[in-house]
C-alpha cells in the first residue's frame, strides 16, 4: 500500500478511536434522552459526462410521514471533477427541509440552502474497498417557526470500508458489508459547540451490478443540539440505492500489471 495513503488511514484511526474515547466519558457522565426510531430512504449517483467532468446527485427522505418523528427532505446536486483514476472533486448545492411530524414533537420548521465542496479518495488494501470522504458546508439556514436566520459553517469527515463476501468481480453480483463513521465540526463556535454530531453505519449490502448497489443496516446518530446540554442520539434503519457511471470503484477492480 501506497506510504501516505497508510499514514492517512492511520491517522484517521487514531482521531476516530480519540472521539470515541471522549464520547464514551460524555455519556458516561450525562444520560441522553431516549429517541424515537425512525428510517432513511437515500439514493446517490454520479454520471459521468467526460473524462474529466461528471454529474452528482442525491436525494434522501428521513422518516418521512412517521408519526413522533422529526421529518426532513435533502436534494443535492454537484458537479464532479475527476482528478485522478482514484481522487475526485465535487462542488454543489443542497437543499434540506425539516419539519415535525405533530405538535409533541420537539423542534422548528427549518429549511437550508447549502453550498458544500468535497473531496473523495478511494483505495483498495487486498479484498477491502475504502474511502476517505472530506466535505466543507456553508449553512444558510432559515427558521420558518421563530422567523430568523443564521449561516453556519461546518468540516465533515468519513471513512467507509466495504467488505466483499464471496466474489470481488464487479461483473459478478455479489453480497458485501458494509461500515462507515462520520464526524462532523462546526467551524466559528465557541469551543463547546464545535462537536456538531457523528453517525456510525454497519450494514449489508448486494452489489446488483458494477454500476448499482443497495445497503441496508442500522445507522447510530449521536447529535449535540443546540440550546440542549445533553446530546440526542438516534436509532435509524437505513435503505441506500447507489448508481455510479463512472471509473472510480471498476478501477480499483481491475489487476495492477505484474
Amino acid at each position: 500500500m501506497n506510504i501516505k495513503l497508510l499514514g492517512v488511514i492511520k491517522t484517521s484511526v487514531l482521531l476516530l478511536t480519540c472521539y470515541f474515547g471522549a464520547t464514551g466519558l460524555l455519556t458516561g457522565q450525562t444520560k441522553s434522552p431516549p429517541r424515537p426510531e425512525g428510517y432513511w430512504l437515500s439514493y446517490f449517483g454520479d454520471n459521468k459526462i467526460n473524462s474529466r467532468i461528471g454529474i452528482h446527485s442525491e436525494l434522501q427522505l428521513r422518516s418521512f410521514l412517521m408519526p413522533h418523528a422529526m421529518q426532513t427532505l435533502l436534494a443535492r446536486a454537484g458537479l464532479n471533477y475527476y482528478i485522478r483514476p482514484y481522487a475526485m472533486a465535487t462542488a454543489g448545492y443542497g437543499y434540506i427541509y425539516s419539519v415535525p411530524s405533530g405538535d409533541e414533537v420537539a423542534g422548528s420548521q427549518l429549511s437550508e440552502h447549502r453550498i458544500w465542496q468535497q473531496l473523495l479518495l478511494r483505495q483498495k488494501h487486498t479484498h477491502i474497498f475504502m474511502d476517505h470522504r472530506y466535505r466543507l458546508e456553508q449553512r444558510f439556514i432559515n427558521n420558518l417557526t421563530t422567523h430568523t436566520s443564521q449561516l453556519d459553517h461546518r468540516l465533515r469527515y468519513r471513512f467507509q470500508a466495504l467488505f466483499p463476501l464471496y466474489s470481488i468481480d464487479p461483473h459478478l453480483r455479489h453480497w458485501f458489508l458494509a461500515f462507515n463513521n462520520e464526524i462532523m465540526i462546526n467551524l466559528k463556535k465557541e469551543p463547546s459547540r464545535l462537536f456538531d454530531r457523528n453517525r456510525l453505519f454497519a450494514g449489508i449490502g448486494y452489489q446488483v451490478s458494477p454500476r448499482m448497489n443497495f445497503q441496508l443496516g442500522y445507522l447510530n446518530q449521536y447529535a449535540q443540539v443546540p440550546g440542549n446540554s445533553r446530546p440526542h442520539i438516534d436509532h435509524v434503519l437505513l435503505l441506500a440505492v447507489s448508481y455510479n457511471m463512472d471509473d472510480l470503484m471498476q478501477s480499483l477492480y481491475r489487476k495492477k500489471p505484474e
